[in-house]
């Protein structure tokens, strides 16, 4: 690039000439900064819209096309405080009994209280250092033998278990059966702190993943262990005879033989469901359809299963909503002022504007940048009228003559040309709507249909759903220029930018060659000046001294 100082011998302002010279290049560059930029504001726009228009058809229209959205059930119960019931829409309408008869509950052992044999309990304090621990090993049982005197069982020497606590997982056997659950053998240093025991004991799981959660409260100077989950089978217990009692005491944890220590195993929750038994590891039962979660023991409960129209009804005015929205918002970007004739300010613009008019000039771009889409049109006015259809459903009048099923017979309509503002008038209203301030006060036909007609209002939103989601997807197909579930031209608009990415470089090259020449023609003209009154002060030298 061309060294530009100039105007040293000319006084001229040759930047500003330049800048003049080069002007109608220079916008050019401006030009297409501001169309890219826009550009890729309308991508945005639409990259917006687009993602709520396949929210809609995904979910939305997607659940409305199936019969199961519409079995919907509710279970009304006598003893909320005793039972809350979740009815999936395959149970059976029913008066039913139950008694919750007890809760399940996680196998617990609070620990004996512990004492420093000198000074003053912490969690720091080692585990030789509590009172009572013996280093003499007490850590054996004697040999098994049978009828004739042979070992069924060896003796257990003092090392086999040695700084270890084994915890067995899951429901106890009975008497005298052999022991074969799984269990976890977990190694505590003596020499190390009752913190370190407690940390030994969470960190350790069995092959299966049970473990146990575990603490230490100094202030009571006890220790605490639960499982981690409730119910008999997922239960836990020490194993005394496979542990080192001389850990298992100190630490208080010896529940067979210290009475200040306590053990409740854990225990499973049980309910009688008209008459029948049920028993589940957690609170929580599934049964024909209903998810009961046990509360609180309590007899005397009734269950009354039946239709849950309120349900069908608030699908069916969450379905309008998410269409009037949508429309309501493809209606606003359409009928906007155009922006085309709005450029992105530039830097010295802005510094000519109140931020008041800046705020108010890129709201006009923002707002303008999909008026009178082509596309948006076209799926407003596609929706539109898949919304005025209407079907032969086998509905009949007083008079017993076949009708065709419409909006309108459910009490759902749009507003008046006059009652409505621009942007509102294709969205729809539903008669008795409490919500709605146009309709609140009017007959509700929707509720009463749902409740004294439910097939025929499952098979009018199921059509309305299957048409409208068969013609979306159509218009969301992939194209040439444009991607699966996608309304607009992403691709071709993706190479558009590219295509203004590459026409700002070739439009500023032109501008830095511009400017370049004509910065070299000023130092050359600043040159000749140079040498020009260079010559001239020399001639006027000769002259003075001649």
């Amino acid at each position: 690039m061309t060294m530009r100082i100039t105007g040293l011998s000319s006084g001229l302002d040759t930047e500003s000439i330049i800048r003049e010279l080069t002007k109608v290049q220079s916008d050019k560059v401006t030009k297409v900064k501001s169309d890219q930029k826009k550009l890729e504001m309308k991508q945005d726009k639409w990259k917006e819209l687009n993602k709520k228009v396949v929210t809609f058809y995904n979910k939305t229209l997607g659940n409305l096309r199936f019969d199961s959205s519409y079995a919907k059930k509710t279970t009304k119960v006598s003893n909320e405080n005793a039972v809350s019931i979740v009815t999936s829409g395959e149970a059976m309408n029913s008066t039913q009994t139950l008694s919750v008869d007890k809760l399940a509950s996680s196998a617990y052992l609070t620990g004996g209280k512990l004492s420093a044999a000198t000074g003053t309990l912490k969690a720091t304090t080692s585990i030789s250092s509590i009172s009572g621990y013996s280093s003499t090993a007490n850590v054996h049982k004697a040999a098994v033998l049978d009828e004739d005197g042979n070992e069924t069982s060896p003796a257990v020497t003092d090392d086999d278990y040695k700084n270890t606590v084994r915890i067995r997982f899951g429901k106890a056997p009975a008497e005298g059966e052999t022991d074969t659950r799984e269990y976890v053998d977990i190694k505590v240093d003596p020499e190390k702190g009752i913190v370190d025991a407690i940390a030994a004991f969470k960190e350790a799981k069995s092959t299966s993943g049970n473990g146990i959660n575990a603490s230490f409260d100094a202030t009571q100077g006890r220790i605490y262990m639960t499982s981690d989950k409730s119910g008999e089978d997922e239960s836990f217990s020490i194993d005394f005879d496979h542990s080192d009692l001389r850990v298992v005491n100190a630490l208080g944890l010896n529940y067979d033989d210290n009475e200040d220590a306590t053990y409740q195993a854990g225990a499973d929750s049980q309910i009688t469901l008209n008459g029948a038994v049920y028993t589940s590891n957690d609170n929580n039962f599934e049964v024909n359809g209903l998810s009961i979660t046990a509360r609180q023991v309590a007899s005397d409960i009734t269950l009354q299963t039946e239709d849950d129209t309120s349900g069908i009804y608030d699908m069916v005015k969450g379905f309008l909503k998410e269409y009037n929205e949508l429309v309501k918002e493809m209606a606003t970007l359409y009928n906007a002022e155009n922006a085309d004739d709005y450029d992105i300010l530039t830097a010295e613009q802005k510094e000519e504007m109140t931020d008041e008019e800046i705020e108010d000039w890129n709201k006009k771009i923002d707002e303008g940048l999909l008026s009178k889409d082509a596309t948006i049109f076209k799926v407003m006015s596609e929706m539109k009228k898949i919304m005025l259809s209407a079907y032969d459903l086998g509905d009949v009048n007083a008079d017993g003559k076949a009708v065709k099923t419409a909006f309108s017979t459910f009490g759902i309509h749009t507003l008046s040309y006059f009652e409505a503002e621009e942007n509102d008038r294709g969205m729809w209203h539903i008669d008795g709507d409490e919500d709605d301030e146009f309709t609140s006060g009017n007959d509700d036909y929707l509720k009463a249909a749902i409740k004294n007609n439910p097939d025929l209002v499952r098979s009018f939103f199921k059509n309305i759903a299957n048409d409208m989601y068969s013609k979306i997807g159509g218009l969301m197909k992939s194209t040439d220029f444009s991607s699966a579930y996608t309304l607009y031209e992403d691709k071709k608009m993706k190479t558009d930018i590219n295509n203004y990415k590459t026409k700002l470089k070739d439009e500023q090259k032109k501008l830095e060659s511009m400017q370049d020449k004509y910065y070299d023609q000023f130092a050359n003209m600043e040159k000749a000046m140079t040498n020009l009154n260079s010559q001239q002060s020399a001639l006027s030298g000769m002259i003075g001294t001649g």
